[in-house]
């Protein structure tokens, strides 16, 4: 869902400063949202909530725009609230962190991964950019080299949200295991068409060689061969389906074609 510019209008005692961005905000929304899309029945918001509709409807027009607009509009408008989840988060797990580099480390990770992003309620950006930031302190804690007040107060802080960014052990290891299966299968495939291929005769291995490997013509490689262009095309037509039929032959039937096919290779 996408938030409606009147679902998000400014709340009184928010600086000067603010108040211009969330008017610069809700100009560019009214130009971009589209309201076919905005659930016009939706209730009204506290102004909390309008601050983080506001952060949700920026959000979701930059993954659907990619437009730098609406991104530089959304860390203007919620960045300062990200920094000072970071600081928050780096306080009660006392890990001295430069909280700098991580809250840059999650305004990269939501500019390259607006499309996990799902406007499902006006607060959806905030409880996804919270997890953003639990996973970012997480990548920083893993990778630093040092454990100079680096103590967890509360570990299971960190291990109650996914990391959205990374993909799960068990389904890289079974992409692995399927790309090593693809690259089995496929070798055993090109052995089978090696098979086929050495079983033509040398004239049919010639011409596809010319046709297939080096792109001759066929209009010169008719001509070295002293025969027509539509008599060449019928003898590329017969090689390959003899090659067709003789991999069929070969790779049909389960095993036994791998111990045939074993044994013509060697």
């Amino acid at each position: 869902m996408t938030c409606l510019p009147s679902q998000i209008a400014g709340r009184s005692g928010a600086s000067p400063e603010r108040e211009r961005i969330r008017t610069q905000a809700l100009a560019y929304l009214a130009r971009r949202v589209d309201p076919a899309s905005v659930a016009a029945d939706s209730p009204d918001l506290s102004p909390s909530d309008r601050d983080a509709a506001l952060a949700t409807a920026l959000m979701d027009a930059f993954r659907v725009t990619s437009d730098s607009e609406a991104f530089e509009l959304l860390v203007r408008w919620a960045g300062p609230r990200l920094m000072a989840r970071v600081r928050s988060r780096l306080r009660v797990l006392a890990a001295t962190l430069d909280p700098s580099e991580v809250w840059q480390d999650v305004i990269v990770n939501i500019y390259r991964y607006p499309d996990r992003f799902l406007a499902s309620r006006p607060g959806a950006f905030s409880a996804w950019s919270s997890m953003i930031v639990d996973n970012a302190i997480r990548r920083h804690l893993r990778r630093s080299k040092r454990d100079l007040g680096v103590s967890l107060r509360d570990p299971e802080l960190l291990q109650d949200q996914a990391d959205l960014l990374t993909r799960e052990p068990s389904a890289a290891a079974q992409d692995h295991e399927e790309c090593l299966q693809t690259a089995a299968a496929f070798s055993l495939l090109l052995q089978a068409y090696l098979v086929a291929y050495q079983m033509l005769g040398e004239r049919e291995r010639f011409v596809l060689q010319m046709v297939e490997v080096r792109a001759m013509r066929y209009a010169e490689l008719a001509t070295i061969l002293a025969i027509r262009p539509e008599a060449l095309k019928m003898v590329v037509f017969r090689a390959r389906k003899r090659i067709f039929d003789r991999l069929q032959q070969v790779l049909a039937g389960g095993s036994a074609p791998s111990h045939r096919l074993a044994a013509a290779v060697a």
